[in-house]
């Protein structure tokens, strides 16, 4: 049986005989052998190890000390020591004083066998080893016990500590991350700024689309981030346009010959390349490249069907043809009813008098574009929500401006609601409930929102939407 260490044997004998036999048997075990030729030299042999002895083999009848006696001396300074006593058998009271004093564990008879006492010695020593180690196993449980009693003492005040530091570390964190998105969002807005200056009527509609493709996108149940997305989808939708003749992103898809419709149905796509080297512009860019998609699988760039094309790129088809109208269409009456016999057949264009507010007529013959392109062209339900959104916006009156505390429920926003740092909280056309109110004024008193705001009262005399169903308009 191998032991867990190099053992120390102390072999006492008067007899060098007795002991260099022992030795000579022990020794190719690889212990370790003290050997002492009285009882007096082996207790000096016993105090000066500088290792505890493990196992000690002791002749019974020697002068001065016998063996018993030595024993139990022997105990007091290494109490855990195996102890063997050597005797004859005429020496049983001997052996009966030895184990009563000195407690020892075996007692072996001369002439001994060399096997036999090997083969003890081995089990003494495995023993010794199993005591020693739950000796140490239970030292080791007695202190971590007593380390754990420490810690829970101390747990909650720890706990505590931690807790604080990580709710300290996520304020830091939020900080950063705002204004990380402020940043971004700015980065944005600073694009589309230098649109508007180098062709101010493209950065206007995009402008334009950017707040009402966000404000319709809201009805959908979008969260925050999405609705982000949306909102700088539309503020670049059309930077691919940037570098085309005015001749060509001016002109009309309807009236482009084959070669400008070639070179104006790129623009998506030189969009979304210049887009997609900055990892969270991504997502932008894939609305940007699919937002001429046709909702019957007839637009460009890949020919997308119903669904396969994003919710934001169908959201944006139909709010920049919107936009464009009211943007860009002729006042002059003439001009205009010119405009729109272009666009429609004689049911519609003969509904118009010179007679009519110029901007009523911009307005319906861009809602009529809307109704006669959604099944085909526009996703219906994104037709229906922007239509109801623009006649919210138009039935509103009068305008004023009031202080942000002073908001009400049943009141509109004719412009964005945004924090100090610019981001936005309510689009422009947003009617206010009584939740939105109270989290408005919770964050006005912090002294995050402007002090003033403008707004609007809707007219509830009639709020019935008309909207398209599946069977057109």
């Amino acid at each position: 049986m191998a032991t867990k260490h190099k053992h120390i044997l102390l072999l006492v004998d008067d007899e060098p005989s007795i002991t260099k036999a022992l030795k000579r048997l022990f020794r190719k075990e690889g212990y370790r052998i003290l050997t002492a030729d009285s009882g007096y030299s082996g207790l000096e042999v016993l105090q000066a190890s500088d290792r505890p002895v493990s196992l000690i083999i002791s002749d019974q009848r020697m002068p001065g000390m016998n063996g018993a006696e030595f024993l139990e001396k022997a105990r007091a300074i290494h109490p855990d020591a195996v102890r063997f006593l050597l005797t004859g058998y005429s020496d049983m009271e001997a052996v009966i004083a030895a184990v009563n004093k000195g407690e020892i564990h075996r007692y072996l008879t001369k002439p001994w066998n060399d096997e036999d006492l090997l083969l003890q010695v081995r089990q003494a020593l495995a023993q010794y080893d199993l005591v020693a180690e739950n000796r140490r196993l239970t030292e080791l449980t007695v202190r971590q016990n007593r380390e754990l009693a420490e810690l829970n003492k101390n747990l909650e005040k720890k706990v505590a500590e931690r807790t604080q530091q990580i709710i300290l570390q996520n304020k830091v964190l939020e900080k950063v991350n705002r204004k990380l998105e402020k940043s971004f969002m700015d980065s944005i807005r600073l694009l589309s700024t230098l649109v508007e200056s180098l062709k101010p009527e493209l950065g206007r509609i995009m402008r334009h689309v950017s707040q009402l493709a966000r404000s319709v996108a809201g009805t959908f149940g979008l969260e925050q981030a999405e609705l982000d997305r949306i909102e700088m989808a539309g503020m670049i939708h059309d930077i691919g346009l940037i570098g085309f003749p005015e001749q060509i992103w001016t002109k009309e898809v309807s009236r482009m010959n084959e070669e400008e419709f070639r070179l104006f149905s790129q623009h998506p796509v030189i969009a979304s390349i210049c887009l997609e080297s900055v990892e969270k512009l991504v997502e932008v860019g894939e609305i940007v490249l699919f937002h001429h998609e046709y909702y019957d699988g007839s637009g460009f760039p890949n020919g997308l069907k119903g669904e396969q094309i994003p919710l934001g790129a169908r959201i944006i088809l139909p709010v920049s043809d919107y936009c464009r109208i009211v943007d860009t269409w002729p006042r002059e009456i003439n001009k205009l009813i010119s405009k729109i016999r272009r666009h429609f057949d004689s049911s519609v264009w003969k509904s118009f008098t010179l007679d009519d507010d110029p901007e009523q007529v911009v307005e319906d013959a861009a809602q009529q574009m809307l109704l006669r392109g959604a099944n085909h062209k526009y996703d219906l339900d994104v037709v229906n929500a922007l239509i109801k959104k623009i006649r919210e916006a138009k039935k509103v009156s009068p305008t004023c401006i009031i202080k942000t505390t002073e908001l009400a429920p049943g009141m509109v926003l004719m412009e964005d609601l945004r924090l100090r740092d610019g981001r936005l909280l309510l689009t422009r056309t947003t009617r206010l409930k009584a939740s939105a109110v109270d989290a408005i004024a919770k964050i006005a008193t912090r002294g995050l929102l402007p002090d003033k705001i403008k707004v609007a009262i809707v007219d509830d005399g009639d709020n019935r939407q008309d909207e398209v169903s599946r069977d057109g308009p």
